[in-house]
């Protein structure tokens, strides 16, 4: 029996033109209130994931930046947070600040700080990266720094990295050598599948590792969990997950990665289709 939800927000709850498909909503309200079932957000989104789950409008838990915060409701303080250790911060950093990599990246700062990013001022930046910059500016305090050491004093969520899929997965096998226990985590953009956000973040964070704390706080077992997802941050929570659910425009990995793999696309309401064959006619 289904009890949670987990469910990604880009490319999976949302169409591609950032909206939720009203058919989306209308299967979340009927398996929230008719069945009971808990519903939590899981996205690599910081800031502006408190807006989708504001427009879901029904009560939601959220787990945003890919596992570094946990809030049982968006309204209130994080029950958790996975933020990177001081010794991690200032060797990520100086790696990067004294590597020439020719590359767009930026830090986020934790909670207390308003979720501030600050990203490396260069003299040329990506075009992908700067529309990346100026979405963000919408919701929370975005600017550039000569030197993100300045930041070190502050807790830091996550060290992320916007630029080609292939490029990034390079530099991924880079940081790897560092050794710093660190969870290091490469995703398609969900707009562009030829870029890529690489992500450092506490060894605690990921989705599936806050949603095992998470569900330990609510007391829900594994077995009572459906994931649903479309890239590969989302592979780590289809494997703690009773059912886990692909949608149809997932890469062919990710499908894999999945229990079952939906026929719609996240454009036509995958995530109403999966609650249907799971939890409406499963539980009459």
């Amino acid at each position: 029996m289904i009890k949670l939800i987990a469910l990604d927000i880009d490319g999976t709850l949302l169409d591609d033109r950032g909206c939720i498909p009203q058919i989306n909503k209308e299967f979340l309200k009927i398996a929230a209130q008719k069945h009971k079932v808990r519903i939590v957000l899981c996205t690599g989104r910081g800031a502006s994931a408190f807006k989708i789950a504001k427009d879901l409008e029904l009560p939601c838990s959220l787990i945003s930046a890919n596992g570094v915060y946990v809030f049982e409701n968006p309204n209130f303080p994080p029950i958790i947070k996975n933020y990177l250790t001081e010794a991690q911060k200032k060797a990520l950093i100086g790696f990067l600040d004294n590597n020439h990599f020719e590359i767009d990246y930026y830090i986020v700062l934790g909670y207390e700080q308003d979720f501030q990013m600050i990203y490396k001022k260069r003299t040329n930046y990506d075009s992908y990266f700067l529309s990346f910059v100026n979405g963000r500016k919408q919701f929370k305090p975005t600017y550039p720094a000569e030197k993100l050491s300045k930041f070190l004093e502050y807790p830091i969520s996550h060290i992320g990295i916007v630029g080609k899929y292939e490029k990034l997965k390079e530099i991924k096998e880079i940081l790897k050598t560092l050794e710093l226990n660190c969870n290091i985590i490469l995703y398609y953009a969900s707009d562009n599948k030829e870029y890529a956000f690489l992500e450092v973040l506490s060894k605690d964070a990921s989705k599936e590792k806050a949603l095992l704390q998470f569900m330990s706080y609510i007391n829900i077992s594994p077995e009572n969990l459906m994931s649903i997802g479309d890239n590969f941050n989302d592979v780590g929570m289809f494997k703690i997950s009773g059912i886990s659910v692909a949608v149809a425009n997932a890469p062919e990995e990710v499908k894999k990665a999945a229990k079952f793999v939906t026929s719609r696309t996240n454009n036509e309401g995958a995530v109403a289709e999966a609650i249907e064959r799971f939890i409406i006619k499963r539980d009459g």
